[in-house]
C-alpha cells in the first residue's frame, strides 16, 4: 500500500474544497484594510473594488480600521491615527508619541476617540477631535519584557459604554470604565482582538488559530483551532446574522522568502455553523487586496453617534416626563415618601466563584440591617417595631378597617421574584435574595409582631429555591410557601379564575389570580431593581403579573401590552395600570419593596455587571428600596436603573406606564381606566424623574448609606 504524504493529502482536501466552496467577490460587500509595505484600504461591492485607498505618506502598518456610517474611515497604523474620507482627504491626524506604537482606535460620536498607546507605559487614551487634545489618559498592565510592539492590537467599546481590551503581552482581556478602572478580566487567552456579541458574550480571535466565544462569567459557548481552515494568523472575526463566520487572514510580508503566488493563502475565510468553509476571498492579483488585518461588511458600518464610553458621548433613553415634572398625588403616611438604604458590603459576590446566593458572599447581619432601617426611614418611626405598627395602622384606616394594627391571624403574603427559576435548585440566575428575604420575615415577626402561619412566601408563576426555602424554613418553619410546581415543602399554587377585568378589551391575557393573593388581608410585593427587554423595567408593578395564572414556560404566555410602547412614544392602554388599581394586587400592597442588593442590566442570567455610577463606584447596588407609593418606588428604581445603564435600548419611553397611573382620571392616553366596572377618579400616586443631581421636587427620596 502506497503511502500518502500530508501535503497530498492537503492538496487533495483543498482541491475537493474548491468544488464546493464559493470564492467570489459578489458573495459579501465588505470594506478591508491590510498590514502590509503598502498600506491600502478597499471597499469591495458587487465582486468589484469600488474604492481604493493608499497611504502616501507611509505613516505604518495599518492594523487597525473602522469604516462608519458617514463614509469616514478610523484608521491605525503604528505610528499614529488618522480620519480619512473617501475622496482621500485626510479631516485629522495625529502622531503617536516617540518611542510608543497605536494600533487600534475606537470613535465615541462626533467629538472624541479612543485609542491604545502602547508604551512604557502603556495607556488607554481619549482624545478630543479635531482638536487633537487628550483628555483623559490610563494606564494599562503589559509586561515588562519585549518591545512596546507586541503589547495591544485591538480595543472595542461595548454597548455598555466600556472598552474591551486584547492584551497580548500579558494574555488576557481587560475590560475598563471611562474612569481607567478595570472592571472585569479574563485570563487564559492569547488574544488578538475581541468583541461583544449582541447579547453580551465575548468573541475572541487568538493568535495560533484559536477562536473563542465565552460567557461573561468566563464560560466557553464554542470555540474552534482555524488552521483547520487554512486560517493560520486570524487577526479579527465578524459574525453574521446568519450565525456564520468570517474570519480574516494576515500573511507576513516582511517574511524573508516571498510568497509563493501559485499557492497564496487565503486572505479569509466563512465558516457556517455546521463548520464547513462556505466561502474563500483569494484575491491577491486583479484585484490584489493584499494582507488582511481588518475586514467589515458594509452593512456593519459603524456609528459613531451610537458609541459611547461613560460620560464621552453619554446616551440617554426617550421618556415621556422630563426631570422634575411631578404628576399625580402621593400616598403612604408621609405621601410619595420612598426611603433607599445603601449598605456596601451587604453583597459580595466576585461574579464568576460558586454562585451568588451563597452565604459567603453575602452579610445577613447587614440585610437585616437594612431591613429595619427601610421601615424606620419610611414611616419616620424610631424603632422598626414602631415603624411596623405604624404601616399597618395606616393600611387598615385607609382600607376601612379602623384604627388598628396587625391582628393575630390575619394572612399576609409576600410575592418574591423568582422569574429565573422553574425547578427548585439553585443557579445561578438573579433572583429574589434568600438574606433580604430572611430579613423581612425577621422583621415581620420579631418587630412586627406577626406569626409565622401568618406569613405566605408565594412565587405562583415559577419555583421557589432551595436557598430561599431552607434559608427561611430553618429558622421559620411555620412559614408558608406556596410556588407554581409544589413538592419538597411547598404548596402548589391554586387560582380563582376570571379575577381581573382590564379597562381595555385587547385579546388574550391572564385573568386569575392566585388564592394565597386573593385570600390575604395583606400583601408584601418583594421585586428586583432589574432591566427588562420588554418594558424597559421589571419593578414593583411588573412583579404582580407573577401572581396571575400564567403559565410556568413563559413563552407560552400573553404578554399584552407589558411592551412599553415601540411606536416612537404614541400614548396607549397599559395593563400595569390595571393592576396597580387591583383591589387584590397594588390596592392590597401594605409594602412595596425593591431588592436591589445586587441588582441586574439583563432580566436573565447572573447579575452583572457590578455598578459604576455614583454612589455605587464599581460595587453592586447593595441598595433596598421601599415605599407605600408603587408609582413613587417604581420611579425611584427606575431613576436608578436609567442612570446607571442610559444606552439600555428598552428604555426608551419605559415610564408609560407611570404616567398613565399618576394621571388618572386624565391619562394621555384617553384610556378610561376602571376597576369592577367604575371609571377610576384619583391617581394611583405620585410620578416624577429625579434631576442630574439625583434630586425630587414631590417625591420624598429618603437616602440613608449604612
Amino acid at each position: 500500500m502506497r503511502k500518502v504524504t500530508l501535503s497530498l493529502l492537503l492538496m487533495l482536501a483543498l482541491g475537493m474544497l474548491a468544488q464546493d466552496v464559493d470564492m467570489s467577490l459578489a458573495r459579501h460587500h465588505f470594506f478591508y484594510a491590510g498590514q502590509s509595505k503598502r498600506m491600502r484600504m478597499f471597499i469591495v461591492k458587487d465582486g468589484h473594488v469600488s474604492w481604493t485607498f493608499e497611504d502616501k505618506q507611509r505613516r505604518g502598518e495599518i492594523s487597525d480600521a473602522v469604516l462608519m456610517t458617514d463614509g469616514h474611515i478610523l484608521m491605525a497604523h503604528q505610528y499614529g491615527i488618522a480620519e480619512v474620507t473617501q475622496d482621500g482627504q485626510t479631516v485629522w491626524q495625529y502622531g503617536a508619541p516617540e518611542g510608543t506604537e497605536i494600533h487600534t482606535i475606537q470613535p465615541i460620536g462626533q467629538t472624541h476617540v479612543v485609542f491604545i498607546q502602547n508604551g512604557k507605559p502603556a495607556k488607554g487614551v481619549v482624545m478630543e477631535i479635531p482638536s487633537k487634545r487628550i483628555v483623559r489618559e490610563f494606564e494599562l498592565p503589559t509586561s515588562e519584557k519585549g518591545s512596546v510592539h507586541g503589547q495591544f492590537r485591538n480595543a472595542r467599546l461595548t454597548s455598555r459604554g466600556t472598552l474591551l481590551i486584547a492584551n497580548m503581552a500579558l494574555g488576557c482581556i481587560h475590560e475598563y470604565n471611562s474612569n481607567g478602572k478595570e472592571v472585569d478580566r479574563w485570563e487564559g487567552f492569547l488574544p488578538w482582538s475581541v468583541q461583544e456579541l449582541p447579547k453580551g458574550n465575548l468573541l475572541i480571535t487568538g493568535r495560533k488559530g484559536h477562536l473563542q466565544e465565552i460567557t461573561r462569567l468566563g464560560e466557553t459557548v464554542w470555540e474552534m483551532n482555524t488552521t483547520d481552515f487554512g486560517i493560520t494568523q486570524p487577526q479579527k472575526t465578524v459574525r453574521l446574522k446568519n450565525g456564520n463566520h468570517i474570519i480574516n487572514n494576515w500573511y507576513n510580508e516582511w517574511n524573508k522568502e516571498p510568497m509563493d503566488s501559485a499557492n497564496a493563502p487565503v486572505q479569509a475565510v466563512e465558516i457556517g455553523k455546521e463548520g464547513k468553509v462556505v466561502w474563500q476571498l483569494r484575491a491577491w492579483k486583479d484585484p490584489d487586496l493584499g494582507p488582511s488585518t481588518t475586514i467589515q461588511l458594509l452593512d456593519d458600518a459603524v456609528n459613531r453617534d451610537r458609541l459611547f464610553f461613560g460620560e464621552f458621548n453619554p446616551q440617554f433613553p426617550k421618556l415621556f416626563v422630563g426631570p422634575n415634572e411631578p404628576i399625580g398625588t402621593g400616598c403612604g403616611i408621609h405621601p410619595g415618601r420612598v426611603a433607599w438604604i445603601h449598605s456596601p458590603g451587604v453583597a459580595k459576590w466576585d461574579g464568576r466563584t460558586g454562585l451568588w446566593v451563597e452565604d459567603r458572599w453575602n452579610d445577613q447581619d447587614k440585610a437585616d440591617a437594612m431591613m429595619a432601617e427601610a421601615v424606620i426611614q419610611l414611616t419616620g418611626e424610631p424603632t422598626p417595631q414602631k415603624a411596623w405598627k405604624a404601616l399597618f395602622k395606616h393600611f387598615n384606616k385607609t382600607h376601612g378597617r379602623g384604627n388598628r394594627g396587625y391582628k393575630r391571624g390575619e394572612k399576609i403574603a409576600v410575592k418574591l421574584n423568582i422569574n429565573n427559576a422553574i425547578t427548585h435548585h439553585d443557579t445561578i440566575e438573579l433572583n429574589s435574595s434568600p438574606f433580604v428575604t430572611l430579613a423581612l420575615v425577621r422583621s415581620m415577626v420579631r418587630d412586627g409582631g406577626v406569626r409565622q402561619q401568618d406569613i405566605t412566601l408565594c412565587e405562583p408563576s415559577r419555583a421557589i429555591t432551595d436557598s430561599i426555602y431552607n434559608k427561611v424554613h430553618r429558622e421559620f418553619p411555620e412559614v408558608v410557601f406556596i410556588d407554581n410546581i409544589g413538592g419538597d415543602g411547598r404548596q402548589k399554587c391554586e387560582y380563582y379564575p376570571e379575577q381581573i377585568v382590564y379597562s381595555v378589551d385587547n385579546g388574550k391575557m391572564a385573568r386569575g389570580l392566585a388564592k394565597c393573593i386573593v385570600d390575604a388581608d395583606y400583601l408584601i410585593n418583594s421585586a428586583l431593581l432589574k432591566t427588562h427587554s420588554g418594558p424597559g423595567v421589571t419593578l414593583t408593578t411588573k412583579n404582580w403579573y407573577g401572581a396571575t395564572d400564567i403559565n410556568l414556560l413563559w413563552r407560552q404566555n400573553s404578554h399584552n401590552n407589558i411592551s412599553q410602547d415601540k411606536r416612537h412614544g404614541k400614548p396607549g392602554y397599559k395593563t400595569f395600570v390595571d393592576w396597580m388599581a387591583h383591589k387584590d394586587m397594588g390596592q392590597k400592597a401594605l409594602l412595596l419593596i425593591i431588592d436591589g442588593t445586587y441588582g441586574s442590566r439583563d432580566v436573565n442570567g447572573a447579575p452583572a455587571p457590578k455598578w459604576q455610577k455614583e454612589p455605587f463606584n464599581g460595587d453592586w447596588a447593595c441598595s433596598l428600596i421601599v415605599s407605600q407609593d408603587e408609582v413613587a418606588c417604581d420611579a425611584v428604581g427606575m431613576d436608578i436603573l436609567i442612570g446607571e445603564w442610559p444606552e439600555f435600548g428598552s428604555l426608551n419611553y419605559c415610564d408609560e406606564y407611570l404616567r398613565e397611573a399618576a394621571s388618572i382620571p386624565y391619562a394621555p392616553s384617553g384610556t378610561v381606566y376602571k376597576q369592577e366596572g367604575k371609571p377610576l377618579e384619583q391617581p394611583l400616586g405620585l410620578f416624577e424623574h429625579w434631576n442630574k443631581d439625583h434630586k425630587y421636587t414631590k417625591i420624598d427620596l429618603k437616602y440613608k448609606k449604612l
